[in-house]
């Protein structure tokens, strides 16, 4: 299964960050305070990359330990699959993995 714990500044560009009481740099995919790791900006589909490439995976198969495996051993019925009756919250990826759109109960996330 795949998991990230990252913080508030997953995803965003290098720069400064405040996290709670402390101000983090991100830079290169490293968040660091003071010169020590600070936290996590691994984000769930550079995690699935990440998978497909050291495990040589397709990224379906990558997929489904991010969100099929991790739904059923917490029990999150309608969560990690498609059929009927599911919650129909996914994503649209391309052959890389980068996502391409978002859907959340079926309907399209606007960013």
């Amino acid at each position: 299964m795949l998991i990230t714990d990252a913080t508030a500044a997953a995803g965003m560009p290098d720069g400064r960050y405040r996290l709670g009481s402390m101000e983090v740099d991100v830079k290169d995919g490293v968040c660091s305070f003071d010169g020590k790791l600070a936290g996590s900006v691994l984000t769930m589909d550079r995690a699935v990359r990440n998978l497909a490439q050291f495990a040589g995976w397709s990224v379906s198969e990558s997929v489904s330990a991010a969100s099929r495996n991790p739904a059923r051993v917490a029990g999150c019925g309608g969560k990690g699959v498609l059929s009927a009756g599911a919650d129909a919250d996914f994503l649209v990826l391309n052959e890389e993995g980068e996502v391409l759109r978002t859907f959340i109960g079926g309907v399209e996330a606007v960013s």
